[in-house]
């Protein structure tokens, strides 16, 4: 496994928190520079503003657009590689320090999954199929969420996962971290490792997005469009993810 690291060519002090705590890993990684949303100009066949206002039910958000492309852009530069798992990463995490014995156990298993998540926010609602093993300071499982997990602080990937991806994600239509967690719709799936062993919460480095880049449509343009979009992928995640847990656990006893 090799990790891609984003990171914008100015945030010198992000990088240097993130090289030295991948360093201590001993997981293989290099900087992949990040795309500059501000320095892009709409319109862009990347990215369908219709469709990102329907489903996201915000206005047009570069920055957040540049995040997007980095991560297409890193999982292309994955897939240019020999090696077989991707690590995609953004550079303000935080990660436990036998992160490389986690995911060597979790590799044990890569057969039940395509995209393994490895940090997140809220309670996704995780159900367990199958244990890590002890000695790894506490206990870690593979698990399958029932809920959305926002954030994309690092992910692992598979060639398969990262081919897919980077023609499945554009144009962009939802940030990444919603476009991530729809795998099913790519004809993929999706594992977490619970507990997430890679934080992207307590380092609280300030946000590289502008507060105006988060406003919101009118609630009445949203109301038809967005809410009708997030309740079908509920419901279909759920029951996705359910077939998924019970495709799982029959494999973990095989």
């Amino acid at each position: 496994m090799f990790a891609y690291i984003i990171n914008m060519d100015n945030a010198v002090d992000r990088w240097a928190s993130v090289e030295t705590r991948f360093r201590a890993t001993g997981i293989p990684f290099e900087r992949f520079p990040a795309v500059n949303g501000r320095k892009l100009t709409l319109p862009i066949p990347e990215f369908s503003e219709p469709l990102y206002r329907r489903r996201h039910g915000k206005r047009p958000n570069l920055g957040q657009l540049g995040c997007y492309l980095s991560h297409v852009n890193a999982l292309k530069k994955f897939l240019s590689s020999d090696h077989e798992i991707g690590i995609i990463a953004e550079d303000d995490i935080a990660l436990v320090d036998d992160l490389k014995l986690v995911l060597e156990r979790a590799l044990l298993h890569v057969k039940s999954w395509d995209i393994l998540r490895l940090s997140g926010f809220h309670d996704s609602h995780p159900r367990h199929y199958v244990s890590l093993g002890d000695g790894l300071g506490q206990k870690y499982s593979l698990a399958v969420n029932f809920s959305r997990l926002s954030g994309t602080g690092a992910y692992m990937v598979t060639r398969k996962a990262a081919e897919v991806l980077s023609k499945a994600l554009i144009p962009m239509t939802v940030p990444i971290d919603h476009a991530i967690d729809r795998e099913w719709a790519y004809g993929l799936r999706a594992a977490s490792i619970d507990p997430l062993p890679v934080d992207q919460e307590s380092l609280a480095f300030a946000s590289q997005l502008r507060a105006e880049d988060n406003e919101k449509l009118p609630a009445f343009q949203r109301y038809w469009t967005v809410f009708p979009y997030r309740a079908r992928n509920e419901i279909t995640r759920f029951f996705s993810r359910a077939q998924q847990l019970k495709n799982a656990k029959a494999a973990a006893k095989a």
